[in-house]
């Protein structure tokens, strides 16, 4: 509603301009959480269970948009982001015991569409707004190694090897975007530090919901150029 809303404000005004560029951004609070939560079967009772996040919080690319009068602006960008984890599980029961390790590995790239609104006047504005993802895509491959040790009394031990690997597409349902920053633009070049918060839909069968935090805060960097303008 907002996005249209903006849009129909911004057509009955003069001048667009059209800037392109890149954005890079620094996730505030990491990007894998729920993984260590899926654990299920009457062994996770009695084992022991860790899991590990890479650090992988960078986000990065290209962005395009365009200022409508000099005060809305409607932006869309390619914003390409990776992820991983680590999953360990260690059984010890009588006679047997497992070891286990999942290594989960991927990227994906999401597709903002966002509808903004500049304030006040001068080279540096304040601006906010919001959007929503035009979809994901992208794959992550699935790692798995085990050893069971079975020792029986009076027996030497048997030990029992496994190993996987699978790799899957990345699946995610709309993510919905709320945004705000300052526009200092020098010439022909535009300088944007921005906050941006995600939120990711729960509920869903993606795979998405099992590897992101619900909530996402991200500062971001974006750095374009805007050498012509377009009279309407």
């Amino acid at each position: 509603m907002l996005f249209f809303a903006l849009t129909g404000v911004a057509a009955a005004q003069g001048i667009v301009q059209i800037d392109a560029g890149i954005r890079g951004g620094l996730l505030a609070n990491g990007g894998s959480f729920r993984a260590h939560q899926l654990c299920s079967g009457a062994g996770c009772a009695f084992g022991t269970r860790s899991f590990t996040a890479e650090d992988l919080r960078g986000t990065v690319g290209p962005t395009v948009g365009a200022l409508i009068y000099d005060r809305v602006e409607v932006r869309f960008e390619a914003v390409r982001r990776r992820f991983g984890y680590q999953t360990t599980f260690d059984l010890a029961v009588p006679s047997t015991t497992q070891h286990f390790v999942e290594s989960v590995r991927g990227y994906f790239w999401e597709y903002p569409l966002l509808a903004m609104y500049h304030f006040g006047a001068g080279p540096a504005r304040p601006f906010a707004g919001g959007g929503f993802s035009l979809g994901t895509s992208g794959s992550y491959t699935r790692t798995s190694e085990g050893t069971s040790t079975l020792q029986l009394p009076g027996q030497p031990p048997t030990i029992t090897t496994s190993f996987s690997r699978q790799t899957f597409p990345f699946t995610a349902v709309d993510t919905y975007y709320l945004t705000g920053g300052v526009d200092g633009r020098v010439s022909y070049i535009s300088i944007r530090p921005e906050f941006r918060y995600s939120r990711l839909p729960g509920g869903s069968s993606s795979n998405a919901t099992a590897i992101l935090r619900p909530n996402q805060f991200e500062f971001l960097l974006g750095i374009t150029f805007h050498p012509f303008r377009v009279q309407k």
